[in-house]
């Protein structure tokens, strides 16, 4: 009854929410017990109604805010809802969340049995709105922050809004996948002796309802927020092997980590250039090595692949890949250079710094490839470090099969 009439107070029924997480629950749950994990929670959600409570209030009163009902409740196991009747500023928001930070942080806990005393550490996500996804959003503050190793973060509903309202790209990329519309572009990788094509290496592109060709930094990340994009991935596998198996063309093709465990796209590649004996005429290249979380995975897809002389790329070499030692482990056949370290060929340091990897490289037989060669001055630097390759906008843009075999045949 109470949230009513203060609802009816606040016209617009704008509300502020903060949802505080303990960090580290389970970690005190498997030290203390689950008992005493109780324990703490019941401790925190007393503080929050008593010391917590009296302080926003303070603060709400100090701001003339008159509307004082606040809303708090254990939401989850570990995470706790503060609802404030009211529009709050954000200047104000923060000085509420130094409360909950100040007043939480240096608060002791107990537990028994052993009679401890401990401090706890929190996160706290918050957002404000006047409908009924406002719990969602403080969700995805908490998410965020949690992400990126804050203790807060502020979400604004505007920009939930229009996720929600923008699903053109959604459809765009159900429709590619539906109609098979999914089409490997290809770019001339040269060698740097001859100036003449060695491979091409094979990027997806997806086409909208104008019949514009969209790159993959348009719909690469919705279409994993989505899961949509293994299946992406397996026609683009698809459709890239049949082309090597129609014309014989050397081709790199991109597989991320979370290609390598997928059990049915790596399937799928194995099991085509198996039936077709097509692997001599294929390179992996292995993308995000930043997000590689065990590199022995990697290791039995190189050697699985290997038994049909397929080839492997370590891409973004300057990155993630930046250890020697993965690079010896790994038993590879190519490097490809950062495109930022081949963009900075005319400073001292970088020239240097890649001079040092052509070196390594040459002692351990394994090639290397630069990307990113944009202009002349650059293949020029790459020429003068000796390294074999280049692929860039400078040797050729990314073109679609027809156009690469019209270009084989004149």
């Amino acid at each position: 009854m109470l949230e009513k009439i203060v609802k009816s107070k606040n016209k617009e029924g704008f509300r502020t929410l903060f949802l505080v997480d303990i960090l580290y629950m389970k970690d005190l749950n498997a030290i203390y017990g689950y008992k005493n994990g109780n324990y703490i929670v019941s401790q925190l959600l007393k503080l929050l109604k008593t010391t917590i409570k009296q302080n926003i209030i303070k603060l709400l009163k100090q701001i003339n805010k008159h509307n004082k009902y606040i809303k708090i409740k254990n939401e989850y196991i570990d995470v706790f809802s503060i609802e404030i009747f009211e529009d709050l500023d954000e200047i104000y928001i923060k000085q509420i969340v130094n409360i909950f930070l100040n007043d939480i942080m240096t608060h002791i806990f107990h537990v028994r049995k052993p009679e401890v005393e401990l401090n706890i550490d929190i996160t706290i996500g918050c957002s404000k709105s006047n409908d009924n996804k406002l719990i969602i959003y403080a969700e995805k503050a908490l998410h965020n922050a949690k992400l990126n190793y804050h203790n807060y973060s502020f979400f604004d509903p505007k920009f939930f809004k229009y996720e929600m309202l923008d699903t053109s790209l959604i459809d765009t990329i159900k429709n590619n996948i539906n109609f098979n519309l999914v089409e490997p572009y290809f770019q001339i990788i040269s060698d740097n002796n001859t100036d003449k094509v060695y491979k091409y290496e094979s990027l997806m592109r997806l086409i909208d309802k104008d019949g514009v060709v969209m790159t993959p930094d348009t719909f690469l990340l919705k279409s994993k927020k989505y899961r949509l994009y293994p299946k992406l991935m397996s026609i683009m596998i698809e459709k890239v092997l049949d082309y090597v198996d129609k014309h014989k063309i050397h081709i790199s093709l991109n597989f991320e980590y979370h290609d390598i465990i997928d059990p049915i796209i790596k399937a799928k590649f194995i099991n085509t250039i198996k039936e077709k004996n097509i692997g001599k005429y294929i390179t992996i290249e292995i993308l995000e090595s930043e997000k590689i979380q065990d590199f022995n995975i990697v290791r039995d897809f190189i050697k699985d692949i290997r038994e049909y002389d397929v080839l492997v790329a370590i891409d973004d070499f300057g990155t993630g890949f930046s250890n020697y030692e993965h690079i010896l482990e790994l038993d590879i056949d190519y490097i490809k250079l950062d495109g930022s370290l081949v963009q900075k060929l005319n400073e001292t340091t970088y020239y240097n710094l890649v001079k040092s990897i052509v070196v390594f490289c040459k002692k351990e037989n394994i090639k290397i490839i630069a990307e990113f060669v944009s202009d002349l001055a650059i293949l020029r630097y790459v020429k003068s470090l000796d390294i074999d390759y280049s692929q860039g906008y400078y040797i050729k843009k990314p073109k679609s099969i027809d156009d690469i075999l019209e270009d084989m045949h004149e």
